[in-house]
């Protein structure tokens, strides 16, 4: 998910898209490919939109990355279940993870995945002060 325009963090990504910020001298976007690429991922379907031509600029084909990369192109923000539904067409297994263009994480995906079970999805939580996003779930990981 690599598409929205990062209002908040402006001016910063008033040309250079948010998934494109630099972490310690790396784009985002690069190091989430790595950790995918840690995990066995060799394909990554990028939801691109705004300023996707830097996207498109920055990593190519994903080649220099050690993964393909196919791009989902959003003509129109879609919000996060449109640009799931617009990548649709590039998602050939079951089992598919989705990541915002802006997250770091070491979370180790195989349990991610392990967690899913018999489940129809899995959701990563990280305990979070906050008014927005808050998540109620029962003692067994359940969602209601």
């Amino acid at each position: 998910m690599a598409g929205g325009f990062g209002k908040r963090l402006a001016p910063l990504t008033s040309e250079v898209p948010k998934p494109l910020l630099p972490v310690g001298g790396k784009p985002i976007l690069v190091r989430q490919i790595e950790w995918l690429r840690g995990f066995g991922v060799r394909d990554v379907v990028l939801a691109v939109g705004y300023l996707r031509h830097k996207i498109f600029e920055a990593l190519g084909d994903g080649r220099k990355l050690g993964v393909r990369i196919f791009y989902s192109v959003e003509e129109e923000p879609l919000g996060t279940g449109g640009a799931i539904k617009n990548a649709e067409p590039f998602i050939t297994d079951d089992i598919f993870i989705v990541l915002n263009g802006d997250v770091l994480t070491n979370l180790s995906l195989d349990k991610l995945v392990e967690a899913l079970g018999d489940a129809d999805g899995a959701i990563a939580l990280v305990p979070l002060r906050s008014p927005y996003g808050v998540v109620e779930y029962d003692k067994n990981g359940s969602i209601y």
